[in-house]
C-alpha cells in the first residue's frame, strides 16, 4: 500500500477555535504515520494522537512526503522542490492563520528550514514565516549525515535517490541552509528544541551531535539513549522525548496568548478602579449620601 503524502489530520484539525497547529514531518525512508508509530503498537497507538489527547485546543497534522534513498524502492524530489510542495500544502490547508510548530525527524528537520527561507521570498506565504513559533528538531543532519556518503559508495547496486547525494556530510548547500536559519531564528522569534541519537544502527551513528547540532545560541542539544529510527518513535507518554516535546509546546502556546490573557487582568483592574471612583465620590458627598457610604461600597464590592 502507498503511503499517504500530503497534510494528514490527525487531532483537532477541523476545530474553528483551536489556538494552534503541530505539524509532524518525516525524514528520508519515513513516512507520515509509520516514523512515529512506536513497534507492536496498534494503528492510531502513536504519539500525534497522544498529543492530541493532551492537548485538545491543538491541530495535529503529518506531512508525507516521497523521500525513498533507493530509487529501487520509490520517489524523491530535490529538497527546494519538496520544500515548495510543503509550502503549498500549508497554504492550501490555510496553515499560518494561528501559531504554527514543527516537529521534525532526520530530513524532515532540512525540509522545514528551506521551506522558511523559501517563505520569505513571497509576500502571500510570510504569514506561515511569521507564524511559526518553534521547531523541534529529532536527528537532523544540520551539516549532513556519514551514512549518506557510506549509502553513496554502494550507490551503482542501490540506484540511490537525490535525497542521499544532498544529504552528505558537509555539503556546502546544507552549511549554507543552516547558516540561514541561524542568523535569522532570533529575528524570527522561532524557539528550537534539538534532541540527537547516541546509540548506532549496524554499526553506524547516522547522524552524529556535532551535525545534530545547529549552534544556536541558548539552545543546548540533548542526547538520548535511542539510534536514529527510534529516536522518533517514543513508546509511552513517559518517554522523555514525549515529555519534553509536550512541555515545548504548552510553553509556546503560553507565550502565544499572553495580549489575551493581559487584557482580562487590565478589565479586572479597570472594574476596581471604577468602583473605587464611585466610592470615593460618595464621600466627597457626604452631606447627601453620608460620611460612610464610600467606604461601604468599597469594602462590599472588593
Amino acid at each position: 500500500m502507498n503511503n499517504p503524502t500530503g497534510l494528514i489530520a490527525f487531532s483537532g484539525c477541523d476545530h474553528a477555535n483551536r489556538i494552534c497547529d503541530v505539524i509532524f514531518v518525516h525524514g528520508l525512508g519515513g513516512d507520515a504515520r509509520g516514523t512515529w508509530h512506536p513497534q507492536g503498537k496498534r494503528d492510531d497507538d502513536l504519539w500525534p494522537m497522544w498529543l492530541g489527547k493532551d492537548l485538545p485546543d491543538v491541530g495535529i497534522w503529518s506531512f508525507g512526503y516521497e523521500a525513498e534513498p533507493s530509487a529501487w524502492k520509490g520517489k524523491a524530489m530535490p529538497l527546494f522542490d519538496q520544500a515548495s510542495y510543503l509550502l503549498d500544502w500549508l497554504d492550501n490547508r490555510d496553515l499560518g492563520e494561528r501559531p504554527l510548530i514543527f516537529v521534525t525527524h532526520s530530513l524532515g528537520g532540512l525540509l522545514v528550514k528551506e521551506m522558511l527561507r523559501s517563505a520569505q521570498n513571497f509576500t502571500e506565504k510570510k504569514e506561515i514565516l511569521n507564524q511559526t513559533k518553534g521547531i523541534v528538531f529529532l536527528a537532523t543532519p544540520h551539516t549532513g549525515a556519514n551514512l549518506a556518503n557510506f549509502i553513496e559508495k554502494f550507490g551503482t547496486l542501490m540506484r540511490i535517490n537525490i535525497n542521499v547525494e544532498e544529504l552528505k556530510a558537509h555539503a556546502p548547500q546544507l552549511r549554507q541552509l543552516n547558516e540561514w536559519y541561524r542568523e535569522n531564528v532570533n529575528r524570527l522569534e522561532i524557539d528550537t528544541k534539538v534532541y540527537y541519537e547516541t546509540q548506532p544502527m549496524s554499526g553506524i551513528l547516522v547522524v552524529n551531535e556535532d551535525s545534530a547540532n545547529p549552534g544556536i545560541l541558548g539552545v543546548k542539544p540533548v542526547g538520548l539513549p535511542y539510534d536514529h529510527i527510534s529516536i522518533a518513535k517514543p513508546e509511552s507518554t513517559d518517554s522523555p522525548v514525549y515529555l519534553g516535546v509536550r512541555k515545548f509546546i504548552k510553553k509556546k502556546l503560553t507565550q502565544a496568548h499572553p495580549i489575551e490573557l493581559k487584557s482580562k487582568e487590565q478589565s479586572l483592574e479597570k472594574v476596581t478602579i471604577d468602583k473605587r471612583k464611585i466610592g470615593n465620590y460618595f464621600e466627597r458627598n457626604a452631606t447627601i449620601y453620608g460620611s460612610v457610604a464610600g467606604r461601604d461600597f468599597i469594602n462590599n464590592n472588593e
